[in-house]
């Protein structure tokens, strides 16, 4: 292909941030939440199963939903990039929210508490769905068709990345020969994770232009009709 490959690798890896942030909010929900259910709030492992399973039937709704939303939104900074930014904007503060409460009901037990946690965690969960579909849907928008399953690959290393990421973090922060006593504070946790989120979409939309890419790729691919009947990897 005449474009360079190296340019369009360089702009995967960045494509790619999006899915680093959202890998590393779901390993770091996935580990510590079951734990604030169960030792702060006190919740059966039924009903705590039964709150770490929301975000699944959530997906179900909302990927889609906000997929196809993004398909027909139309802004100064592309169809995907407003769902990418404001989604990690809403989450980044929402889930600052969590251990705020989590050490406020450790303190002082009260059902309201309890309350205010679930409707945040369900804002949060939200705020996390709004933006996967359209950071998935970014890579194919600004990139050829012969080499989209590379970038797929880039994007996915890129996902694993975040996840690593987040386990060196946690295991700084919570070294397993630290005998804590009591209630955990994970407010540094999470107020890390969330500058993760917020440098890795701010660098994303500072870097990636989506709107003029896209209108490049799809002129590009008007060019290269064969494109359609053998997307093959050169």
């Amino acid at each position: 292909m005449s474009r360079g490959l190296g340019d369009v690798y360089k702009r995967q890896i960045l494509v790619g941030l999006a899915f680093l942030s959202i890998c590393t909010f779901w390993q770091m929900y996935d580990s510590v939440m079951t734990l604030i259910l169960t030792d702060t709030f006190k919740l059966n492992e039924t009903f705590a199963g039964a709150i770490m399973a929301a975000d699944n039937v959530l997906v179900l709704f909302l990927l889609p939903f906000f997929g196809a939303l993004s398909d027909k939104t139309h802004t100064k900074i592309g169809r995907r990039m407003p769902f990418i930014v404001g989604g990690t904007a809403a989450a980044a503060v929402l889930m600052n929210l969590i251990p705020l409460l989590d050490d406020r009901y450790a303190a002082n037990p009260s059902p309201a508490t309890l309350v205010i946690f679930i409707v945040v965690l369900g804002l949060l969960l939200v705020a996390m769905g709004t933006y996967r579909s359209p950071a998935v849907a970014l890579m194919p928008d600004v990139t050829p068709k012969p080499l989209r399953s590379r970038a797929n690959a880039i994007i996915n290393l890129m996902g694993a990345v975040g996840g690593i990421l987040y386990l060196a973090l946690a295991a700084v922060l919570y070294p397993a020969s630290r005998k804590v006593a009591g209630h955990v504070d994970y407010q540094p946790l999470f107020i890390i994770v969330s500058l993760i989120m917020a440098v890795s979409v701010l660098v994303l939309a500072l870097t990636v232009k989506e709107k003029r890419l896209s209108e490049e790729n799809r002129a590009l691919e008007k060019q290269h009709p064969d494109w359609n009947l053998a997307a093959k990897d050169e």
